[in-house]
């Protein structure tokens, strides 16, 4: 099951982008109408509003009156974020139970006005966030007979633009009307959403492209590094005891494949057993390797790991799970931190590349011609760097 977070501000256009996920195939959970659901008249939610807002937030057939709420929380932060610990909890729980319900080969979206103030976006493989100017937004909002005003003030109780883009994989800007809208809906389903949702149900990671490409530096990657890593955060716990981004594509200004590493720090890698039913359902799929042994580490069993790649087509993501102080633990963040700090380094590295790009073919064939250079040039200088720096590998 692939399991994918729709959100925007209000006025933005999620509801069409909902609307047309639905219509592609996607099992649509709203939680807009869930927050009605959870405080319809007769439910427990309905009798904890009451509780703590009083009577006068009910209509005269004894139902929620959502404008009389809506005059109290919207100019009153403290309110609202007390109304929110009654409803949300009881959204989450009610949306968990309809998508259990759901197919396991099912594409589930839910669509949460909140995604960025609640924290829920680790919990899903995909997150979208719909966006559109101001003061369209506001104008739709006018349309629907909401005054300025208030229209303002629901605007700006929200999270921002920023702030929702933190947190989601993809931003689906509305701006030139339905049809342009529901075009790039489509676009993103066709080429993102139902290659991902296969690649969950064959329990597979997307390959990275066997045809050997590097692009700029794109700012976009730490982004994206930050995305996985919340999302590795949220199945190992504590059992992580640092991830990092490592690699070219952790480094600015580097050209590299458009592929991100990560590296995630373990006590031992049999501490990762019991994760990895949970490691599969968030979309992360691997074995055990070996990196390269160095002149200094000859054993192999030194240098074992395992390597897990990611499902999303549109984040292609090699995670290394390596014992902490192991020689490829240590390297891989002493390498990044030389690379950012020798600006003499990066041009180097930046020249081998290029020069061993020139003679491969494929992803594979540059990777095994890299080896060389790491064991002349990149391991003795890099930890050259280190002695006289002072640099350590760090603990947490």
């Amino acid at each position: 099951m692939l399991r994918v977070a729709l959100t925007g501000g209000i006025g933005a256009g999620k509801s069409t982008v909902a609307a047309k996920l639905s219509e592609l195939g996607a099992r649509v959970i709203d939680a807009d109408a869930l927050s009605r659901e959870v405080v319809a008249p007769n439910t427990e939610g309905l009798a904890a509003v009451v509780s703590r807002f009083g009577p006068e937030v009910l209509d005269t057939d004894g139902a929620l009156d959502r404008a009389e709420l809506a005059k109290i929380v919207f100019s009153n932060p403290p309110a609202r974020a007390e109304l929110e610990a009654i409803v949300h909890p009881r959204v989450r729980t009610r949306a968990r139970e309809l998508t259990d319900a759901m197919p396991e080969d099912a594409i589930v979206v839910q669509d949460i006005p909140l995604l960025a103030e609640t924290g829920q976006a680790p919990g899903f493989h995909l997150n979208i966030d719909v966006e559109a100017p101001r003061e369209l937004r506001l104008e739709r909002l006018a349309e629907r007979g909401l005054p300025r005003e208030d229209a303002i003030r629901r605007i700006d109780a929200q999270a921002s633009d920023a702030e929702r883009r933190e947190v989601c994989d993809v931003v689906i800007h509305n701006r030139d009307g339905r049809e342009d809208l529901e075009r790039r809906v489509a676009m993103l389903w066709e080429e993102r959403i139902v290659p991902y949702a296969e690649n969950v149900q064959a329990g597979r990671a997307e390959p990275r492209p066997e045809k050997l490409q590097f692009v700029e530096s794109d700012p976009a990657w730490p982004r994206r590094f930050e995305h996985l890593a919340a999302r590795l955060r949220r199945v190992l716990g504590p059992t992580a005891i640092r991830i990092d981004h490592v690699g070219s594509t952790a480094v600015a200004g580097l050209p590299a494949k458009d592929v991100i590493d990560i590296q995630v720090t373990v006590l031992s890698l049999p501490l990762l057993d019991p994760f990895e039913e949970a490691l599969g359902d968030a979309g992360f799929y691997g074995r055990v390797m070996h990196d390269a042994p160095k002149p200094e580490f000859p054993d192999p069993a030194a240098w074992e790991k395992r390597l897990y790649g990611y499902a999303d087509p549109g984040n292609v993501a090699h995670v290394h799970f390596r014992p902490i102080d192991s020689p490829g633990q240590r390297f891989a963040l002493l390498f990044r931190d030389w690379m950012r700090a020798d600006a003499a380094a990066r041009t180097d590295y930046a020249q081998a590349k290029g020069v061993l790009a020139a003679k491969a073919d494929s992803t594979s064939e540059y990777a095994e011609a890299k080896e060389p250079w790491f064991d002349h040039e990149g391991w003795p200088r890099a930890n050259r760097w280190a002695a006289e720096t002072g640099w350590h590998a760090p603990v947490c």
